[in-house]
């Protein structure tokens, strides 16, 4: 900073003259300074900081860049119009990607053949890889484990891995794809293993894609039975603890089925107790993981009246979005088995809710659908059915999707009858570990019209979404914090009640909380996010139904790289198909991200 006019040179002198005059005590005799003198320094001292500015600030140089600055006109409808033509074009080339990935898996499905797997086969397991040099691992068998039983592990395969700043500075190796299986299901399975191999043919069109587009990230093939084909392959991290399952991410859902508004009736009546509730409650959590933005739910109990798991989601349907599918969580934890259940009641409120909706053209305005949750029905209801849901055969607005909970149970007949005269889909379950497998099941009776519709590939984008967020793994990350703090609060009251209560500490422990709720997980979970396109994609196999196929895109500025599949195939006719859920076996992948 640098004085130029004479009054700032005053004011100078005047501080350096108040300043000397600090320095001297009230005993030693005054010496007058001529005010020349003051001026000469302060006229120096400006000039040297002047040029000083000057030096650094390159002032001169920027004045001198301005002098051939002119105003120029500019159409902001063609700037405009010039940049959506960019954004189209970055856009439709990953839809052509999509394309030919859709064409291959295509053609590997016409070619695949159904001979026996080998148990054996070798894969990149991204839990289990190892990177040269690293030691291996094998479990110990169990003293008391049949010798007969015992088989010989299966050797990780060895893969070299390389920090690369365009993944994230992830540790990848781009000429093979890793595959994830969820911790709740067996990567040795039949079906899982059989689809692993033949998927193998995609990681040719990964590497291709990835040469071709450079601002493509990670590539995905999803699979229904459970795993997922990531490229280029990298070691998955599993700490604190790996709940991740691709057929509950949101471009899994939205690319499987239509929106849908989604009534759950749960059966609070005294016979749910036990085991029973903690199944019922186990299947709802499921339904809620299936369910998307562009899904809207409620959730009733019924014993001898029908009340709402949330009382301020009285008489309406909730967007499912993550803050609305957390409270309807917690409200499940509030149930409390009673009396006898009023199935015609539970009914009768949810058709008349989705009757309300569809009429008004709230909610999802697209597929309805009751989902019963109950250890056993009395009788079919079809005077219910008929007067909400056969009034206009064979148009059925709503389906009905019947979860019958418990190891012995009666009335299986009646429950049964429920889903398959309302184009649904009933599910027996006895054990908490069948739940998830079974509960996926209603998805491809929702998407029954896409799949039956070969000729056209709608492409659908999904909303911004985090790459790995798991709404049980932040809710369980919700606890830990919630527990530190309690556990905080109790040493400090132990320690000193009355500075525990002291408005000091009060105040303290509410700056704490502010803080925690501003950023609650940014020292435990780091996420990137993403955005997905999806299109169907069809089994052209003689009798096959269909398959589906998605892209997916991280959420960075303007680069959209990565992708994604799901397949559903069939041998059944598709009339069939219509009437005889269990028969189909659905598949599906994701292809890039």
């Amino acid at each position: 900073m640098y004085i130029r006019n004479s009054s700032g040179f005053i004011a100078f002198s005047v501080l350096l003259i108040f300043a000397i005059s600090l320095t001297r005590s009230a005993d030693e005799p005054t010496t007058t300074i001529k005010y020349s003198i003051v001026q000469g320094w302060a006229e120096k001292l400006g000039a040297e900081l002047a040029s000083l500015g000057d030096f650094i600030t390159r002032r001169k140089d920027v004045e001198d860049s301005f002098k051939q600055a002119q105003v120029v006109s500019k159409n902001g409808q063609k700037i405009v119009e010039e940049m959506a033509k960019d954004l189209k074009y970055m856009m439709d080339a990953k839809v052509s990607a999509v394309k030919r990935i859709m064409d291959t898996a295509e053609n590997t499905a016409i070619s695949y053949d159904e001979e026996p797997v080998n148990q054996s086969f070798q894969y990149y397991n991204a839990k289990e890889m190892i990177e040269p040099g690293e030691i291996i691992t094998t479990p110990i068998p169990m003293i008391d484990e049949d010798p007969a039983d015992i088989t010989t592990p299966i050797p990780p395969k060895e893969i070299v891995l390389t920090k690369k700043k365009h993944f994230f500075n992830e540790a990848v190796n781009t000429s093979v794809s890793s595959v994830h299986v969820p911790t709740n299901v067996y990567d040795r399975a039949t079906e899982v293993i059989r689809a692993i191999k033949w998927s193998e043919a995609l990681d040719s069109i990964f590497y291709n894609n990835y040469i071709g587009d450079p601002t493509l990230t990670w590539q995905y093939f999803g699979s229904s039975t459970g795993f997922l084909r990531q490229f280029p392959a990298t070691k998955w991290e599993e700490d604190p603890v790996d709940l991740y399952d691709c057929r509950l991410r949101s471009w899994y859902i939205e690319a499987a089925n239509s929106p849908k508004d989604v009534i759950i009736l749960v059966d609070s009546s005294g016979s749910m107790t036990g085991q029973r509730k903690d199944i019922a409650k186990h299947v709802v959590s499921n339904i809620l993981d299936t369910l998307g933005p562009n899904d809207y739910v409620n959730i009733f109990s019924f014993s001898e009246e029908v009340t709402e798991v949330v009382e301020c989601f009285s008489e309406t349907l909730v967007q499912a979005n993550m803050g609305n599918i957390r409270e309807l969580r917690l409200g499940m934890d509030h149930i409390k088995t009673t009396e006898i259940a009023n199935v015609s009641a539970a009914l009768t409120k949810a058709f008349e809710l989705l009757e309300t909706f569809r009429e008004s053209r709230n909610g999802a305005r697209c597929n309805q659908a009751i989902m019963l949750v109950s250890d056993g029905v009395p009788y079919s209801f079809d005077e219910i059915f008929s007067e909400y849901n056969w009034k206009e055969l064979p148009f059925i607005p709503v389906r009905v999707f019947t979860y019958l909970i418990g190891r012995e149970v009666a009335d299986v007949k009646e429950i049964k009858e429920m889903a398959c005269k309302n184009q649904g889909y009933y599910v027996h379950l006895s054990t908490l570990a069948e739940v998830r497998e079974e509960v996926l099941n209603y998805i491809p009776v929702i998407a029954r019209p896409l799949v039956l519709n070969k000729r056209e590939h709608p492409v659908v984008w999904s909303e911004v979404y985090a790459d790995v967020e798991d709404p049980k793994m932040t809710d369980w990350l919700w606890e830990i914090k919630e527990r530190a703090e309690q556990k905080e609060r109790f040493i400090d009251y132990r320690k000193n009640r009355v500075i525990f209560f002291s408005p000091e500490e009060q105040h303290r422990r509410m700056i704490m909380k502010q803080r925690m709720n501003q950023d609650p997980y940014s020292n435990t979970q780091k996420y990137n996010f993403m955005t997905t396109v999806s299109m169907p994609v069809f089994d052209r196999r003689e009798n096959a139904v269909s398959m589906l196929l998605s892209t997916r895109f991280p959420y960075f500025l303007c680069r959209i790289p990565a992708s994604q599949t799901e397949v559903i195939s069939s041998s059944q006719n598709p009339t069939q198909q219509l009437f005889s859920p269990r028969t189909r076996r659905r598949q599906r992948y994701s292809l890039f991200s």
